[in-house]
Formats: C-alpha cells, sequence, structure tokens
C-alpha cells in the first residue's frame, strides 16, 4: 500500500481563488483548499543509500503518515486520496451533493442521472431547504423534487441537507422539521441521513452569531435529536476548520460527521506531527472537491466519499420452538440502523449448507417450515441496498433449536383382559420411539413400564394387572441424534379398567323345583350376570342380573322334575358409562 503511495503524483491544483462554485455547500472553506503538487520521492527502498540524487528528496509526507493511510486515484479529479487506515476495510462509495444551482429555472434537473448513475455515482445529497436568507426564514430549494425522483429512478440513495443559519436549539428543531415535513410532503424514499449544514452563508448570520463551541454542539444536537426521533439518521456538514474551532465531536449523539476538506487528505498534519490527530473522530463522509467532472452534468459537482462499514455482524439471534404444532421463532438485534433488511438462513443437511430462506425488514422471522422432532439451524445477516446494488454483513453467530415431538394422542385400547390391557396409540412423525408409563398410587407419581425403539411400534400390552381395577397412563415419543434423546410431549392421561375376574366355585343345591346358585366373590365387580342353558335353542339365555357385588346366591324357581339344567355366570364391571365382563365361570349342572 504504501509503495503506492510513494510513486503517486499530486495532480490536483488548488481551487482558483474567488472562483464561485455551481453549488452552494463549501463557502467556508475556499481557505482550506489546497493540494500537495510535490512528487512523492521513492522513501520504500531497502536503503536510502540506494536512491539517486535526484530521487532522494525530502517528503512532504511524513512515514507515519504513510502508515495509517491508504490511497485511491480520483474518478472525477485528477488526484491520489490519502484516506484513514481506519477505513480501509470499509465499502467506500462515491456520491454527489446537488441543488437548485444544479437545476433550469431552479426547478428541473440539469443532471442526467442515467449516466450519473453509471459513472459509479451512487448516492446524492439534496439541499431540501436553506435558512440563508436575508431576514433568516427559511425556505424550499424548489428543485428539490425533481432531483430526488430523478435520483431514485436510477436506483440511487438518496440524503437531505438543510442550509442551516440556526442561532439556538429552537432554530435547529425548525430546520429538523421543515426537512420532514417536506419528505412527508413528496413523499421521497429518503434512505441516507437528514444533514445540518453548517457554512458561513451569504448573510453571515451564522458567523456574526458568534456562537461558543458548546452552543454550536447544543444546535447540532437539537437537530439530531428532532431527526433521529422521527426515525431517520441524522448528520452534520461542516468544514474541517469549522470541525474543530466549534463542534465537539465527542459530546455529538446519534449525529453522523460529513468533513468538507478540498485536499488530498483531511488532515493537516501530513508534513509533522502524529498523522490524523487533528481528526481523531470519526467521519462518514468526506466532501473532497467540488471540482469534480462526471458524465452526465456540464458543470463541476460537489463529489464526496461515503466510508461505509459493512463488515458489521448481526448478534443477539434466538431461535425458539413453542411445540411441535407451533413454528420456530427467531429474532436478533438490530444490527444497524440504516440496513434496508435481513437475511435468515437455514442449514440443509442433504445440500451440506446454509440456505436463504426469507428477507425481512424486521429483526425477527416465524418459520413455519417446520417438522416436529427436528434440529434446525439458522444463520442471519444484514444487508444494504446502495446504488441498487446489495452490500451484505457478516453472518450471525449460528444458533440451533429442536422443534419438539408432537405429543401423543390417540391412546386407546387395543384388546382388554382381566390381567393385562393391550395399549396402543397415534404415530408420531420424527419419533425414534415411545415410551409408556403408569401411575403408581402407592408413590403417587408416574413410573416406566417399558420404552420401545424404533418409532414404528405404537402399541404394547400390559399384563400381571388386577382385574376389574381402574389404570392411568400415559406415554411420550423421544427422538434419539447422534446419542442424545429428547422428549416430547406426554399424551394427556389415559384411564381404564381391566375386565372382571372370572367366577370361581360356582356350585348348585336343589330344593323341590328350586335350583340355587352360589359362588365366590370377584373383586371389583359391579355385579353378576346369570345364564342358563336352553336345549331347544342351543344357546346359554341370561336368567338374572345381580346389581351389586354383595349378593352371591341366586334362586332359580319353578323348575321341572327329571330334567337336566345347566348354568353359568360372569362377573361384570361398570366402568366411564360402559359394561365390560369377565370371564364366564366353569359349566356347572343339575337334575331335578
Amino acid at each position: 500500500m504504501a509503495a503506492v503511495c510513494a510513486f503517486a503524483p499530486q495532480q490536483l491544483k488548488a481551487e482558483v481563488p474567488g472562483f464561485r462554485m455551481d453549488g452552494v455547500m463549501g463557502q467556508s472553506i475556499e481557505d482550506e483548499t489546497s493540494y500537495d503538487v510535490t512528487p512523492l520521492p521513492m522513501l520504500l527502498r531497502a536503503s536510502t543509500a540506494d536512491a539517486s540524487p535526484s530521487t532522494a528528496a525530502v517528503s512532504s509526507y511524513t512515514q507515519d503518515f504513510l502508515d495509517k493511510s491508504f490511497t485511491t486515484e480520483g474518478d472525477f479529479t485528477d488526484a491520489t486520496y490519502y484516506h484513514k487506515a481506519d477505513y480501509e476495510d470499509y465499502l467506500m462509495l462515491q456520491g454527489i451533493d446537488v441543488s437548485w444551482w444544479q437545476a433550469k429555472d431552479k426547478k428541473t434537473t440539469l443532471l442526467d442521472w442515467e449516466k450519473i448513475h453509471d459513472a459509479g455515482i451512487d448516492f446524492t445529497f439534496v439541499r431540501a431547504a436553506s435558512r440563508d436568507s436575508k431576514d433568516g426564514s427559511i425556505y424550499e430549494d424548489t428543485a428539490a423534487d425533481s432531483h430526488i425522483q430523478s435520483a431514485l429512478e436510477n436506483d440511487m440513495n438518496v440524503g437531505l441537507y438543510v442550509f442551516s443559519q440556526a442561532l439556538t436549539e429552537a432554530e435547529a428543531k425548525e430546520e429538523a422539521d421543515y426537512l420532514l415535513r417536506q419528505i412527508k410532503k413528496y413523499n421521497w424514499d429518503i434512505t441516507m441521513p437528514l444533514v445540518i449544514d453548517r457554512e458561513k452563508g451569504s448573510y453571515n448570520r451564522l458567523t456574526e452569531g458568534k456562537l461558543s463551541k458548546a452552543k454550536e454542539t447544543a444546535v447540532c444536537q437539537a437537530f439530531a435529536d428532532t431527526i433521529t426521533e422521527a426515525g431517520y439518521r441524522a448528520c452534520v456538514y461542516a468544514s474541517y476548520a469549522w470541525i474543530k474551532s466549534y463542534i465537539n465531536t465527542d459530546s455529538l449523539e446519534d449525529c453522523g460527521i460529513w468533513i468538507a476538506r478540498y485536499n488530498n487528505t483531511t488532515t493537516s498534519n501530513s508534513k509533522s506531527g502524529s498523522a490524523y490527530a487533528d481528526v481523531a473522530y470519526d467521519y462518514d463522509f468526506w466532501q473532497y472537491s467540488s471540482m469534480a467532472r462526471i458524465d452526465g452534468y456540464s458543470g463541476n459537482l460537489d463529489a464526496n466519499f461515503w466510508y461505509k462499514d459493512t463488515g458489521i455482524q448481526t448478534t443477539g439471534l434466538k431461535a425458539e420452538a413453542g411445540s411441535a404444532f407451533e413454528p420456530v421463532t427467531l429474532s436478533w438485534k438490530a444490527a444497524a440502523d440504516d440496513v434496508k433488511g435481513y437475511r435468515v438462513y437455514r442449514y440443509d443437511p442433504k445440500q451440506e449448507k446454509y440456505v436463504h430462506i426469507k428477507t425481512t425488514g424486521k429483526c425477527s422471522f416465524v418459520d413455519e417450515d417446520v417438522t416436529a422432532g427436528t434440529t434446525y439451524q439458522y444463520k442471519v445477516r444484514c444487508y444494504w441496498t446502495i446504488g441498487g446494488t446489495n452490500y451484505y454483513g457478516t453472518t450471525s453467530s449460528a444458533v440451533s433449536v429442536d422443534v419438539p415431538l408432537a405429543q401423543v394422542t390417540g391412546v386407546g385400547t387395543a384388546k382388554r383382559g382381566s390381567t393385562s390391557l393391550t395399549l396402543s396409540w397415534d404415530k408420531v412423525s420424527g419419533a425414534s420411539g415411545y415410551r409408556l408409563y403408569r401411575y403408581n398410587p402407592d408413590s403417587k407419581g408416574y413410573e416406566k413400564v417399558v420404552t420401545l425403539s424404533g418409532g414404528t411400534n405404537t402399541s404394547y400390552n400390559v399384563s400381571g394387572l388386577d382385574g376389574a381395577t381402574e389404570y392411568r397412563f400415559k406415554v411420550k415419543a423421544y427422538k434419539k441424534v447422534d446419542g442424545v434423546v429428547s422428549w416430547g410431549i406426554a399424551s394427556t392421561e389415559y384411564r381404564q379398567s381391566t375386565n372382571p375376574w372370572k367366577v370361581k366355585n360356582l356350585k348348585l343345591s336343589k330344593k323341590s323345583t328350586t335350583v340355587t346358585l352360589k359362588w365366590d366373590k370377584v373383586s371389583g365387580a359391579t355385579g353378576y350376570q346369570l345364564y342358563r342353558y336352553n336345549s331347544g335353542t342351543g344357546k346359554y339365555e341370561k336368567i338374572a342380573t345381580i346389581r351389586n357385588n354383595t349378593t352371591f346366591s341366586y334362586k332359580d324357581t319353578n323348575r321341572k322334575k327329571g330334567q337336566q339344567y345347566t348354568y353359568k355366570i360372569r362377573a361384570y364391571k361398570i366402568y366411564d358409562g360402559k359394561v365390560y365382563h369377565g370371564v364366564c365361570s366353569n359349566v356347572a349342572k343339575i337334575t331335578i
């Protein structure tokens, strides 16, 4: 970099004293305009002893200055420009500023904005208002709308400035409000700062006001506060000397700096002292010339560099998934107040890369295209659209989120017995398996019954149960990835009862024409149903229902002598409004 600097001649000559510029900006800096035209010596040879006497001249640039600078050749002037090394990794864009001096009859732009853009100009600041009047009143720049609409039609970014002569915070606020009303009136799409231009003025109102440094700074801050409260970015334009003498840059908040300095560099310490010590503050823009020649306009134009930090990383990315049936919600911190928007990326394991899924102007996004039981990874980065081109910031750190497995549903009884219940449930997408739990009334908690792997087995026979007894179950799905198990939401509690036990010890006795049946009590039964065989139909027919579990005998009267009778009995249980039957007893026979 320094080697390039060493051979670059400074060709742009000083402005002609008394020359009236096309625009109004820069009135206060004619006395600062100077370019070093001395060719640079070959400073960077291995040894100064190697240099011939003709090339060993003393440089006007110190080595310290060269080390802290990088250079570019002027696209619209014949000069090499020295920029602070702090901005070397920034995006450097070219822009102009215009007013009615570049318009016909103070109304219609004289610039061919298509050619201006094609020449490499990506942004413009347009004067929308001025207080440079005899009575100190604010007036509209009547060419502003023509400039702005044409610039916007050609994909250029636009900012506004007011030629300020404000002497108080109230007047600065008035100037800011005037710009804001102009934006609303014309519906301008303003994406760059709104600027307070601090200069001498034709009527010397500002300079004769003799504001102190504190007062001048307060005026600029009042303008900035009004602009930022309205949702725009604020900036102050002034010459190198003005900023140095009248603005305390350290105390300015939420206000950019646009420095006017018609020189090869913004610093005055190129010949001695510490490089850039007199411009220790950061600045966003540098107006480096008022005599730029750009295709698309016949006269001179103000030319500006914009040092745009596009290395900003989006931070604070978070991803949350509420449940299996809810999407993933992403949120992040605003990367900068001037970004156009953000691009959201999600990792695609098939392509083995992050894939763009959404562009948004917000600091949040809801990804609805997700599957339960799946892990997703996201990244986000901001972007700016400048001159019709998108420039991207640094991608955020990646975040991962597990979309929970769906809650197990459809739990039911596939088969029921006196000592077992076969439970089944609906398959959960993405599940690696399931775990079945049974409530233990002694511990008053759910305990694991079994873990089923494979994800396709959605039923299980729970054995070893008691008859006519209520049991409570829950089922969870799980997913296992790289040895790590994540659990879904447990099903709602499922309650079910087993069938009653088989009736035992059915015994028959007779007396005259009456048969007496007796049996053992079945624990948990609601009652009993008694059946007698009908030889005519070949079927057992119910002859009685005992609707309690305290009666364990029954008299079957009016039987015929000399005839054999066959009986059986079964317990039943009413549970959740349904009747469940146990297995019938062994058959018992008797002849009267």
